[in-house]
């Protein structure tokens, strides 16, 4: 190892010494925090961020592959209300995360559809390494109560830095390993206009302040007759980004679809 490598191994512990004992001294006699303008709250101190149960052997809640799989479907039939996703449990089931042989695995039962294995991470001590870097909780949300009202699956703490919007489930290509199943649902689900609007104002009015960026997905979201406007509106109303999970297809058919989409921000 070269010795400029050793000086920058012995900095880094000596910064995080440093920084250990001054968030230990805050500890007993804090500054306080700002309010900032994206949030009604203040900034939570590191100490005062809560964890979820982390490492190995854990119980975690999880959901049952079938019973979503049913569930959505009979939703679309018209056999069951969407409100039971809120009022509901539906198909959820506890799951024990475990190591094995040097992998980490997610056990679960349902009573219904019998015993689910799946593979997490195939490095124990990197999952360990990745869960000790978990900086807390962020602030709780508030002023979402309307919004988030998902039931047991509603989000409770702090903001996220995407916002991902499907606007069409329509695609032009069809890749087995498509996690949205795009092509091979039946049916072509896509957002209007109005839909769209509607997703970008609700999610920039929640405290905090969730979503910085935007990214338009599918699908494949050029598909979409909405995209460029779409596109326009994010930027109108305050997202600092946009961006597009595309395959990029449209795009190399036109320049003057490039164009517009670059113009449109």
């Amino acid at each position: 190892m070269r010795p400029i490598k050793h000086v920058e191994k012995g900095l880094t512990y000596v910064a995080a010494g440093m920084f250990n004992a001054i968030k230990s001294v805050n500890q007993f006699k804090p500054n306080p925090s700002f309010t900032p303008k994206w949030a009604d709250k203040p900034i939570l101190k590191s100490w005062q961020k809560s964890k979820p149960t982390l490492g190995f052997p854990r119980q975690t809640d999880s959901l049952c592959p079938n019973c979503v799989i049913e569930a959505r479907e009979e939703i679309l039939a018209g056999k069951r209300d969407v409100s039971t996703l809120i009022n509901e449990k539906v198909g959820e089931i506890k799951a024990q995360i475990i190591e094995r042989d040097g992998e980490v695995w997610m056990i679960k039962d349902c009573p219904q559809h019998g015993h689910f294995e799946d593979l997490m991470a195939m490095d124990s001590n990197f999952l360990t390494h990745i869960e000790s870097l978990f900086p807390g909780r962020d602030m709780q949300s508030h002023n979402d109560e309307k919004l988030h009202n998902h039931g047991t699956s509603s989000i409770k703490y702090g903001r996220g830095a995407v916002l991902t919007v499907d606007l069409t489930n329509r695609c032009n290509m069809m890749c087995d390993p498509c996690f949205m199943d795009a092509n091979q649902v039946g049916f072509v689900h896509e957002l209007s206009m109005e839909d769209v609007k509607e997703i970008l104002d609700n999610a920039i009015s929640i405290k905090p302040r969730r979503q910085m960026s935007v990214q338009y997905s599918g699908g494949e979201p050029t598909l979409s007759p909405y995209f460029i406007d779409a596109i326009k509106y994010a930027r109108k109303v305050g997202y600092n980004s946009v961006q597009a999970a595309t395959n990029g297809i449209e795009f190399a058919k036109s320049k003057e679809f490039c164009r517009e989409a670059a113009e449109a921000g």
